[in-house]
């Protein structure tokens, strides 16, 4: 009986700070740390404010398991992308196959992401956190970002050696991307019963058409 007790207890905890950290995810995505109180954060997760002390220490430790939360989330996808890519490129694998696979993960994440509309809170948060650009974003941007702007920065090279600054191409592409996840639940306020993947398609290959049109 008392290990029941004991495993309801936990259930009951774990299910509490889950609904703490959806709530600031939300929060300090739309607010920013600064703009973000305890008590709207409990308020919105339905629970006493001070478990957010229990749980986490106070706002500052809530603040950093949210992002933590988007950054381990973000690095099982950007991860294997990346290291697919530089797999592909190793092979010699020719300019229009990689632009091609390049173009189907990108559209895999975005029908991803935009088939849970949730995440815009993440892409938010991300957002805000790299403005800021405090040690851990920066961990976040040397270690996700940085080689994965460089794998595809490589790709659109090869796609065309004589065109403009790759670098600056492969930059754009990501930036439009996350900027999508971001703004598409706005779209789709205002444009509902959406395909999601077929939204997703043509998105991506909209980016592509603009970015390796010369």
């Amino acid at each position: 009986m008392d290990d029941m007790l004991e495993d309801k207890r936990r259930s009951k905890g774990e299910a509490t700070r889950m609904a703490l950290l959806e709530a600031a995810l939300v929060l300090f995505g739309e607010r920013g740390f600064e703009g973000t109180s305890t008590r709207d954060i409990a308020g919105l997760a339905g629970c006493n404010q001070g478990l957010i002390s229990f749980h986490f220490g106070g706002k500052e430790g809530l603040y950093d398991a949210a992002r933590t939360v988007i950054f381990e989330n973000l690095g099982s996808i950007v991860r294997p992308m990346t290291r697919r890519l530089e797999e592909a490129l190793a092979a010699e694998t020719d300019a229009a196959a990689l632009c091609g696979m390049l173009q189907t993960e990108i559209t895999a994440i975005l029908t991803a992401f935009i088939r849970k509309q949730h995440h815009q809170s993440w892409f938010l948060l991300l957002r805000r956190s790299l403005h800021v650009g405090d040690e851990k974003t920066r961990e976040l941007h040397s270690a996700l970002f940085l080689p994965l702007l460089d794998v595809i920065g490589r790709i659109l090279a090869k796609a065309d050696p004589a065109g403009e600054d790759s670098a600056l191409k492969a930059f754009l592409l990501v930036d439009m991307a996350f900027s999508i996840l971001r703004d598409y639940p706005m779209f789709s306020a205002i444009s509902p019963a959406r395909d999601a993947e077929a939204d997703a398609r043509e998105l991506a290959g909209m980016l592509f058409r603009g970015i390796l049109a010369r």
